[in-house]
């Protein structure tokens, strides 16, 4: 069972040792997306590949991944459909990831890319029919659901709706038991069961977005919204999901399983987000990676306040402090003078 609403213990008697200088390795190629919005596969693949070699320091792909995983490894790759083909994680970057797992020995068949919803994935630009990996979502016909035996308990009641674990659905549909039924309300969640029974590591790619809910669709979130039933009483204001995203994060059957953070930022949306809209996407060209999930979060908060104050809208950072609470419960680093950003050529890709 994870229990939140202890952040302020656990923050009060974590380690006095400041955390070590994270680094952010990144590439960007003006060439990756054509003058008709067309993203270039090839490139792509060569940017994955040249940041990887500079986050892992191997001189190879393949003994890159085969730092980050093991054979024996049911390999999960997170992605965030929701921005669907306008600011959603891009097929090319996952198809790259995939085809470096596969040469550094990984089966198919271990290999799963996952999100909420299968309509999401699709509209995303992913297939059921992909020959690098087996598709897979969580809610809906042919979803593969929540673990209802660990559940996720926070002092926060939620609002259940169909796709929750535990709504129940109506025994009657005459008007008069419709109107009043009452609402069904948990303090509980639970944990997406491919997540929680299936994968055993996770390469976790989240796109360069904005988000009402928590300021920012990063990496974290990407990790815990997505992945858990009854979550919109995690994000109501003020709170925006501070601390409890960090607090689910944190825990091993999450953290434990994440080897690898890549951000998409092929395209930045600022604003909008998570769902997609063109009129405030704008092409970044980029690919982020790291092993701190909070550097690539506070990354992402700057370069999209960055796009906001330019166009005079008011900043994320205030309604993205569940970024601080994870450097409070140790998760990495927030603070700007502790993330070394590294730009890698594709030179030797070519």
């Amino acid at each position: 069972m994870i229990v939140l609403g202890a952040f302020s213990a656990r923050a009060q008697n974590s380690s006095a040792t400041p955390n070590p200088i994270s680094r952010v390795c990144y590439a960007a190629e003006g060439g990756v997306v054509d003058n008709g919005g067309k993203v270039n596969s090839d490139m792509v693949a060569r940017m994955v590949n040249s940041v990887l070699l500079s986050v892992t320091g191997k001189s190879s792909v393949i003994e890159a991944w085969r730092s980050l995983v093991r054979r024996a490894d049911v390999i999960g790759i997170k992605v965030s459909a929701a921005g669907g083909a306008v600011s959603g994680t891009h097929p090319e970057i996952v198809q790259a990831v995939a085809e470096g797992l596969i040469a550094a020995g990984i089966p198919r068949e271990q290999i799963i890319v996952w999100d909420r919803r299968k309509q999401d994935l699709l509209d995303a630009g992913f297939t059921t029919r992909s020959s690098a990996y087996e598709l897979r979502w969580i809610e809906g016909d042919g979803g593969d659901g929540y673990d209802k035996k660990d559940p996720i308990t926070a002092p926060v009641l939620g609002k259940l709706i169909w796709g929750d674990s535990n709504f129940k659905g109506r025994s009657s549909m005459r008007f008069s038991d419709v109107v009043n039924q009452k609402d069904q309300l948990s303090d509980e969640s639970h944990l997406a069961s491919i997540l929680a029974k299936r994968i055993t590591r996770v390469i976790n790619i989240p796109a360069l977005c904005d988000s009402y809910y928590t300021g920012v669709a990063g990496s974290i979130p990407n990790m815990t919204l997505s992945n858990v039933d009854n979550w919109r009483r995690f994000i109501t204001p003020p709170r925006y999901g501070d601390p409890y995203l960090a607090e689910i994060y944190a825990d091993p059957k999450i953290s434990g399983k994440v080897a690898l953070t890549i951000l998409d930022a092929i395209v930045v949306q600022y604003a909008g987000g998570p769902f997609p809209d063109p009129r405030y996407a704008e092409n970044y060209f980029g690919i982020f990676m790291s092993r701190d999930p909070v550097a690539i979060d506070a990354t992402a908060m700057r370069i999209i306040d960055d796009y906001r104050i330019r166009r005079q809208l008011p900043k994320i950072e205030p309604i993205s402090t569940y970024i601080q609470s994870a450097t409070s419960l140790g998760l990495g680093n927030f603070e700007e003078n502790k993330i070394q950003k590294i730009r890698v050529g594709v030179e030797g890709f070519r």
